[in-house]
């Protein structure tokens, strides 16, 4: 149902995105995104279907960036180490740049509503799903030890949220990690990637 592309369509998405981070998903109605956004209810669902969908989008977007400047990397034949730094400096970049969208991502996982659920889990399984291929191909080319991918990508996952999650609550300690975290998460995946799976299993 929804429109792409369009000025109203990136209205609403916008406006959602900030109510949705300020007063989250369940206490933000369609009629207080429609009043935000300065249009009709009935003009949001000519886009979308309701604020589950909204949601997704919000969230998609951001997903999308990332797994762009990925595509991109991988098409240029850039190593894996390096497309690791440049993608976590941008993930750290765009929460500076779309907190709100980060902010939603990151607190909605929470949400007891099976809606949202679904779709935060989708998303979370979508974005796991692509660090995987991302590290099947590079064991496949031999730039990374033997590894379990989906694990692995879910656990790196996990890491670069939490991090996040502590640098939007934008206190003193919050900064130092923005300012640090791109080059030392960055250089903490890397060499994880590089450890043989026989030395993980000493530690077990």
């Amino acid at each position: 149902m929804s429109r792409p592309g369009t000025h109203l369509d990136a209205r609403i998405v916008d406006v959602a995105a900030k109510l949705f981070a300020r007063d989250g998903v369940a206490a933000t109605g369609m009629r207080a995104i429609a009043t935000a956004a300065g249009v009709s209810i009935g003009a949001i669902y000519h886009h979308f279907g309701g604020k589950e969908e909204i949601l997704e989008r919000i969230l998609r977007q951001e997903l999308e960036r990332r797994k762009q400047a990925f595509d991109a990397f991988q098409t240029q034949g850039m190593p894996l180490q390096d497309q690791i730094k440049k993608v976590v400096q941008l993930h750290f970049q765009l929460l500076v740049e779309h907190a709100d969208s980060t902010k939603v991502f990151l607190r909605e996982r929470f949400d007891p509503t099976p809606e949202v659920q679904k779709t935060m889990c989708n998303l979370r399984n979508d974005l796991s799903n692509y660090v995987a291929e991302i590290i099947q191909k590079a064991v496949a080319r031999g730039e990374v030890r033997r590894r379990t991918p989906s694990l692995m990508a879910s656990a790196l996952v996990g890491m670069v949220e939490s991090v996040s999650l502590r640098i939007l609550e934008r206190d003193e300690a919050a900064a130092e990690f923005l300012k640090k975290g791109p080059q030392e998460i960055a250089r903490a995946i890397w060499l994880w990637l590089q450890v043989e799976e026989e030395e993980g299993e000493a530690y077990a």
